[in-house]
C-alpha cells in the first residue's frame, strides 16, 4: 500500500534520513514469500512509539499462481473519541516475480478509493480513482513484503492509481525491533514521490519502515511475526 495511516497523506511520505558510508547494492532477486514468511506476516504500526493500528499479509498458492493477500487498519484516538481512522484491504495475484493482477479498496476517514490492475503479456492496465493508465512494461506495486520493490525507479501506487517514481539508496546495516528481539537488517532509504527507510533481513524478508506523518509525527512499522531465530544482533 501507499498511503499514510495519518490524516490523509499519501504513505512514506515526508521522511529524509541520513545515509552511511557503508552502502551496499540494491538486490534484485525476487523470492517465494511462503518460503520466506510462511503462510502470514503480521507487523504493529506505531505513531510516535505507541501502537496504532496492524498490517497483515497472507500467503496461498492457486495452481501455479501466488496470491496475496494485504490488511491494514489504523485508528488514531482523539481525547475519548476516534480521531483518525484508516483501513485497506487488498488482494494481488503473482506468476514468478510478475504481478498478474490487483484489486485494492482504501477508506481513508471516509475517503474512499478503489483500484484494479491487470496485466496481459507485458502491458498492464491500471484503473484509479483518477482513470485508467496503461503501461508498456510491468511494475510492482507498492507492496513492501517483496524486496523487489526497492529495485525498480517507478512503482505501482495501490491507493491513486499512479505511478510514482522512487530512488532508493543502500545505506548500510540497522539493528531493528521486533517482537521476539533486536534483528539485523539491511536499510534503504527511498526519495522521491515516495520517502521512508525501509529494513529488509539478509534474506530478504520485509522487517518495517519508518517515516514522518505530516502532522510531524513519527510512524513505524514492526515485524510482529519474523521468525524467532532471526531476532538476536549477529
Amino acid at each position: 500500500m501507499s498511503r499514510a495511516p495519518i490524516p490523509s497523506l499519501a504513505l512514506c511520505l515526508g521522511l529524509v534520513l541520513p545515509a552511511s558510508a557503508n552502502a551496499q547494492e540494491v538486490p534484485s532477486a525476487f523470492v517465494d514469500p511462503l518460503a520466506l514468511y510462511g503462510p502470514r506476516v503480521a507487523y504493529d504500526i506505531l505513531r510516535d512509539g505507541e501502537k496504532v493500528g496492524d498490517h497483515e499479509i497472507t500467503f496461498s498458492r492457486r495452481g501455479e499462481t501466488l496470491v496475496a493477500e494485504t490488511s491494514a487498519s489504523i485508528e488514531v484516538p482523539f481525547l475519548f473519541l476516534t480521531g483518525y481512522r484508516f483501513d485497506y484491504q487488498s488482494t494481488s495475484i503473482w506468476e514468478g516475480d510478475l504481478l498478474t493482477s490487483l484489486t485494492a479498496r482504501t477508506d481513508d476517514d471516509g475517503e474512499l478509493s478503489e483500484v484494479s490492475i491487470t496485466r496481459d503479456e507485458q502491458e498492464m492496465s491500471i484503473t484509479g480513482p483518477t482513470g485508467t493508465l496503461e503501461l508498456d512494461r510491468p511494475l510492482l506495486p507498492t507492496e513492501h513484503w517483496s524486496q523487489s520493490f526497492v529495485q525498480d525507479p517507478q512503482v505501482l501506487n495501490t491507493i491513486t492509481g499512479h505511478v510514482n517514481n522512487i530512488t532508493t539508496t543502500a545505506v548500510g546495516s540497522a539493528f531493528v525491533p521486533a517482537a521476539n528481539g533486536i534483528i539485523r537488517a539491511n536499510r534503504y532509504r527511498l526519495d522521491g514521490d515516495i520517502r521512508l527507510e525501509t529494513w529488509y533481513d539478509p534474506a530478504g524478508r520485509w522487517l518495517g519502515m519508518r517515516f514522518a506523518g505530516e502532522d510531524g509525527s513519527t510512524i513505524e512499522y514492526r515485524c510482529r511475526t519474523c521468525p524467532a531465530q532471526l531476532a538476536r544482533a549477529q
